[in-house]
């Protein structure tokens, strides 16, 4: 993958992250829209809660 892929994939997971924080505050209501698993939210946010949204901490799995 190339840095911009990184990147784009990096902004998409903080703004499923944002999305529930703000607006559903609830992962049930947002994971079949987005179609992505409850799994591997928990492991975007758990990433996210110990890096930071600046930090390597929201990056594809298997690239920390």
């Amino acid at each position: 993958m190339t840095e911009r892929e990184l990147a784009r994939g990096a902004a998409r997971r903080l703004a499923i992250i944002r999305h529930v924080q703000e607006v559903t505050g609830n992962v049930a209501l947002t994971w079949p829209l987005l179609r992505i698993t409850r799994q591997c939210y928990y492991v975007w946010f758990r990433r996210y809660e110990e890096f930071g949204a600046e930090g390597s901490g929201i990056a594809p799995h298997g690239r920390m």
